[in-house]
């Protein structure tokens, strides 16, 4: 058996978050600029969104925690977390970290970094997908928050453009237009997609992550989303998010999150997901 301690490998500059630091990381400059969060707490609306987004509950049979040091190292041994997947996923070279700016849009990028994670399992080319575009249409352009449900329901409902039709960062109002949503419905996530249980939070966390399952993460202690894609360790309980600040942040857009700083207070994930071959 695989020992406790076995860890993935961590970046010379990856940052490591825990309750110890957690206040130094909750609204960091990269370079130059102040980083938004935006995740806002939803109440009742978010669970009739929810009932009309069709979300279902958890359904994947859970890994048994006896299983999960050995199977942590087979996907160390043969370099396939998400994050391998991420390193060769845009033609054999990294696919990079979304970037919402200023701006409170995170909830419109933890599902648009999903989307990316799994068109690269399944051997998709790599798109750049503007998750601005998703967030000024659904807030009219304001400077709101959000949840993960709402940027979900919008793309599985209108799709996502790419870059070339809605520019990255841009709030012009002249991007809305039938070319930009006719472009988008080629990204359209057909999937369909489960809610995570906060009673089993943490098991259904590890089984995801253990099988290359991304996951929308929503944390109210950083009013900040962001999607997950690797169990780091066990014993340090750690877990590997891509942010959505840029590459500049950590090391290359991903960081460690740990302990109950890494167990979601909501998420969701893609109920299928196919390895990359």
């Amino acid at each position: 058996m695989a020992s406790k301690h076995l860890s993935a490998p961590i970046g010379p500059k990856e940052i490591i978050i825990s309750s110890r630091n957690f206040k130094r990381f909750l609204s960091p400059t990269v370079d130059g600029e102040v980083k938004g969060c935006g995740l806002r707490a939803p109440m009742k609306a978010k669970y009739d969104l929810r009932e009309e987004l069709g979300l279902g509950e958890f359904d994947l049979p859970l890994i048994p925690e006896s299983e999960w040091e050995d199977r942590l190292a087979l996907q160390i041994k043969d370099k396939a977390q998400l994050s391998d997947i991420r390193n060769s996923g845009k033609f054999g070279g990294q696919i990079p970290a979304t970037d919402q700016g200023g701006q409170p849009y995170c909830w419109a990028h933890s599902s648009t970094s999903a989307i990316l994670m799994v068109r690269a399992l399944n051997n998709q080319p790599y798109i750049e997908l503007s998750a601005y575009a998703v967030a000024c249409i659904i807030k009219n352009y304001r400077s709101s928050g959000g949840w993960s449900e709402e940027s979900l329901k919008f793309i599985a409902e209108r799709g996502i453009p790419d870059a070339a039709h809605w520019p990255i960062q841009s709030k012009q109002k002249s991007n809305d237009n039938p070319e930009t949503w006719a472009n988008a419905k080629r990204y359209r996530f057909s999937g369909e997609w489960m809610s995570l249980s906060s009673q089993l939070m943490k098991k259904q966390l590890v089984t995801c992550l253990l099988s290359n399952i991304p996951v929308c993460t929503d944390l109210n202690w950083w009013s900040h989303a962001i999607c997950t894609i690797d169990l780091v360790s066990l014993s340090p309980f750690r877990t590997r998010i891509l942010n959505s600040w840029g590459n500049g942040w950590s090391q290359e857009g991903t960081g460690i999150l740990e302990g109950s700083k890494a167990i979601p207070d909501d998420a969701l994930a893609p109920r299928v997901a196919t390895g990359a071959g």
